[in-house]
């Protein structure tokens, strides 16, 4: 009862200290984004002149982006409107009118010619055109007029016109049409009206009625049977008589009159950036004045809350869209988000800060580059390209919205994300700079010719994007170890300092544990190899498997790769063995958290056991337990108590760690036997559920066995047997004349337990894990002796009580060969045993019985002889190695003891 309050309290605790957490860490993200606010707002605010309608100029003032002339543009707007012409519309009253003008002219002027010559006839109508309705009528001559008649017809013609219908006829257009012949004035007659009608079919202003009216005259006049005087006399009558049938439309005038109006407005003049406005002597205007308000740069314009609320709000949005991004890839966040926000919100930030001066003078040199190189260091490709995309969003306005800045910006961004993404050794760096540098200098030259700038802007355009892309690398290459320390984060640079074998952990573990120190350097080529296959992070994975074990050093000498006497769990019990094994993974974790190692590594660390359980102690107890007639333990007492793998790196180094292990274990030098190994280690973890949050798929998983076994097929290689004339001969004060000829058995691991009893068979608990190369050397001296190879390291048991003598040879991952010296009396001969085979011979030189106990599972040939008979049995043990037990019952002598 107590221990569940407990919990519940720290349950309680946790969710207090994590809520207080991520209000800190959302008040911190809210106060950067204003941070961010303000910065762009006044890095955009260009300075300001006290400056008045009237006053003198002092002050040389050009435009800091381009604006429109206001005052230009309007005059420009006005004079459009005015040269817009009056919108007419055809009317058909009109064209009506001037048909009755020129009927009633031509009727007054026929009847006039009636009273003066006395014609009996009716008048044909003058709208007919038939030819036989004018021939129809019948006329006759009564007299001939004197001069005196004509000219009074002729005024009374005039008069008549005048009067009735408004129309000045000149005299001598009178005149002709009252003296003519009455065929041609019939002909005229006709003629007239039907051009008339012709001509008012058209919609005709004044102009184009005077145009049609001459073509009129032209066409008449090719008549061949009309008289050319009488077609200009027409023409004259229709001009005379004729009006435009058009009327002025004041709606659709003022239409577009105002259309063309807007049209000038929406195309303003405008003034380019850089173009002087004000020079110092001149007198400032209104129209001056209007303009530096509208850029900002007077003390007397108010202050401008619009381009705030769009700053303001381009900035929202920018962190709206980031915040969807990282939500929906929030495993490029890592298991410590609120500081990658908080991290990721101050390399966005402090390209800004350094943009507020520089971006209005120089457009092209904000440092844009160094976030790229940063966030690509920590975060990924996409992250950073993302990230300077938004970032070359809010700086344009500081930028004056140059047209080059975000092309530039994004390929120089691009271009050093890149290079920072391969980057796997120091020199590296080099490139980074000189790759950003060539970008963005390539990127400036291209626009500059693209936009067609002076040689002066362009070589300017050019250094400041060269200068920004390198500057701006080294900034970022220098300030990440900054990061480092206060997030705790991780880089290429941060992994390539902890992989020098100067660091001091890695110190401590090869002085204190060389045997751990060696398995880790192994696992660590396995899980380099296999993150590179399957396109993880190989860094983090080499790096993390150099400090996966470090844990061991709270204890080295628990561990059997470290031992160099007895072995202290042999005086444990199998569960207090256990728990000092499955604590490692935690002490790792926190003996790297002491050193400050990054998070990643420290996930490794604590991570690349998960939940698997020491099978070995777990069976000792359940078999102890069965002997004692208790139940069998709980396997939940023997499993380590980690995390699982929650990333492919922290996969890849579990996988690496139980590969080698099982390698070491079993001796294997064969690849198809290696592979048939790995892909059971494999299955093993993948049956126990080890790597479901791994984020590994089965195509990985592939790749991963594939540059497993690569690595061991350098290993597995055949190596070249010197013969006795090449080989180089060192004298040893322990032998004698005869020399001593040695067999090596290479690269063949055996499990070895040997127990010599007085006068009963002592049975020895069987050693698993423990594995061990044999070389066997057969001297002709009487004597035997047990060497210890110190090429990794191996664990050597001796117990001497009166007449018997226990040694006993452990192994647990790592191998070193033995070398066994066999008595004289014992001629011995052995077969060297390749792959998965071993020869092991022991001779007993005091007519000792000799007996063989053998172990299945594992292959191996032993062959022995006793000198009195010389008796040699063969015992051959399949499949796999496992440790050997003989016995030898020696007969008490009592000298024996001297011996």
């Amino acid at each position: 009862m107590m221990d569940k309050k407990s919990n519940m309290r720290q349950k309680e605790k946790q969710k207090g200290r994590s809520l207080h957490k991520n209000v800190a860490t959302t008040l911190t993200v809210f106060g950067l984004i204003v941070a961010a606010i303000i910065t762009v707002f006044i890095g955009s605010t260009p300075h300001k002149y006290d400056l008045q309608i009237g006053d003198i100029s002092v002050y040389d003032i050009s435009a800091p982006r381009d604006i429109a002339d206001k005052s230009e543009t309007m005059r420009r707007a006005l004079v459009a409107r005015s040269q817009v012409p009056n919108v007419m519309i055809r009317s058909e009253e009109k064209s009506d009118t001037s048909i009755d003008e020129i009927r009633v002219l031509l009727s007054l002027a026929s009847d006039c010619r009636n009273d003066l010559y006395g014609f009996e006839t009716v008048s044909p109508d003058p709208e007919s055109t038939s030819t036989e309705e004018t021939e129809a009528g019948t006329f006759t001559i009564a007299r001939a007029p004197d001069n005196h008649e004509i000219e009074l017809a002729i005024s009374t013609l005039i008069s008549d016109l005048s009067q009735k219908e408004g129309i000045i006829l000149p005299s001598g257009d009178a005149d002709l049409l009252i003296r003519m012949s009455e065929e041609r004035f019939r002909a005229l007659n006709n003629t007239i009206m039907t051009e008339a009608r012709v001509i008012l079919s058209e919609t005709l202003d004044e102009a184009a009625l005077q145009r049609a009216i001459a073509s009129s005259v032209e066409h008449m006049q090719s008549i061949a049977t009309f008289f050319k005087d009488d077609a200009l006399l027409a023409g004259r009558l229709l001009n005379l008589t004729l009006r435009p049938n058009v009327e002025f439309n004041e709606e659709a005038t003022e239409k577009a009159r105002t259309a063309a109006y807007d049209r000038v407005m929406n195309d303003p003049v405008m003034v380019s950036r850089g173009t002087r406005i004000l020079s110092q002597g001149d007198v400032i205007t209104p129209e001056i004045m209007s303009m530096l308000n509208d850029l900002n740069m007077t003390k007397s314009a108010s202050f401008d809350w619009a381009r705030l609320g769009g700053i303001a709000g381009l900035t929202l949005l920018c962190t709206i869209i980031a915040a969807l991004f990282f939500r929906r890839y929030i495993s490029i966040l890592g298991d410590q988000p609120s500081r990658s926000v908080i991290a990721l919100s101050l390399t966005t930030l402090l390209p800004l800060l350094m943009s507020a001066y520089l971006a209005r003078n120089f457009p092209l040199a904000p440092p844009v580059y160094f976030t790229a190189v940063v966030v690509t260091a920590y975060f990924g490709f996409r992250a950073a390209i993302f990230t300077t995309s938004l970032l070359i969003i809010l700086i344009m306005p500081m930028a004056s919205f140059h047209p080059s800045f975000p092309i530039v910006g994004i390929i120089g961004c691009m271009v050093a994300s890149l290079f920072t993404q391969g980057s796997r050794r120091q020199d590296n760096y080099a490139h980074i700079i000189v790759g950003a540098s060539l970008a963005t200098a390539s990127a400036a030259l291209l626009m500059g010719i693209l936009q067609k700038e002076s040689a002066s802007l362009l070589v300017s355009n050019i250094l400041q994007a060269t200068l920004s892309g390198g500057l701006s690398v080294i900034a970022a290459i220098g300030i990440m170890p900054l990061f480092e320390l206060i997030f705790n984060t991780v880089s290429p640079l941060r992994l390539i300092e902890l992989s020098q074998p100067g660091h001091p952990l890695m110190k401590r573990l090869f002085v204190e544990a060389p045997g751990t120190s060696q398995h880790s350097m192994m696992v660590a080529n396995l899980a380099d190899t296999a993150a590179e296959a399957i396109g993880a992070n190989a860094m983090i994975a080499r790096v993390g498997a150099y400090f996966h074990d470090v844990g061991k050093l709270e204890n080295p000498m628990m561990f059997t790769e470290n031992q160099t006497g007895a072995n202290p769990h042999d005086q444990l019990t199998p569960l207090e063995s256990a728990r000092i094994i499955t604590r490692h993974p935690e002490n790792s974790y926190t003996l790297g958290r002491k050193y400050r190692l990054p998070l990643p590594l420290l996930k490794i660390a604590n991570e690349h056991h998960g939940s698997t359980v020491l099978q070995y102690f777990w069976r000792k107890a359940c078999r102890e337990a069965e002997m004692k007639g208790l139940p069998p333990p709980s396997i939940d007492a023997f499993r380590y108590r980690t995390p699982l793998p929650s990333s492919r790196e922290s996969a890849i180094v579990m996988l690496a760690d139980s590969t080698e292990a099982a390698m070491r274990s079993e001796g294997i030098n064969k690849l198809d036997a290696a592979e048939k190994l790995i892909r059971n280690v494999v299955k093993v973890k993948i049956d126990q559920d080890q790597l479901k949050n791994s984020g590994l798929s089965f195509a990985d998983i592939e790749k991963i066995i594939h540059s497993f076994l690569q690595i061991y097929a350098g290993h597995f290689h055949e190596r070249i047997a010197y013969s006795e004339q090449n080989k180089t001969s060192v004298p040893d004060p322990e032998r004698d004349s005869s020399g001593m000829k040695d067999t090596f058995v290479k690269e063949t691991t055996m499990p070895m337990h040997v127990v010599i009893s007085e006068n009963d068979e002592q049975t020895a608990p069987e050693r698993k894990d423990i594995t061990a190369p044999v070389r066997v050397v057969t001297s002709v001296d009487n004597f035997q002796e047990t060497t210890e190879i110190t090429d990794r390291g191996i664990p050597v048991r001796e117990f001497d009580q009166d007449d018997f003598i226990e040694k006993v040879a452990e192994r647990k991952n790592i191998t070193a060969p033995v070398r066994v010296v066999i008595p004289r009396d014992g001629i011995q001969a052995g077969t060297e045993q390749i792959d998965r085979t071993m020869p092991s011979r022991t001779v007993n030189a005091d007519d000792n019985v000799l007996e063989e106990a053998e172990r299945k599972e594992k292959t191996m040939t032993v062959r022995a002889i006793t000198p009195g008979d010389g008796t040699q049995s063969l015992v051959g043990l399949k499949d796999r190695m496992t440790p050997i037990r003989i016995v030898t019952e020696r007969r008490k002598k009592k000298n024996d003891k001297d011996d």
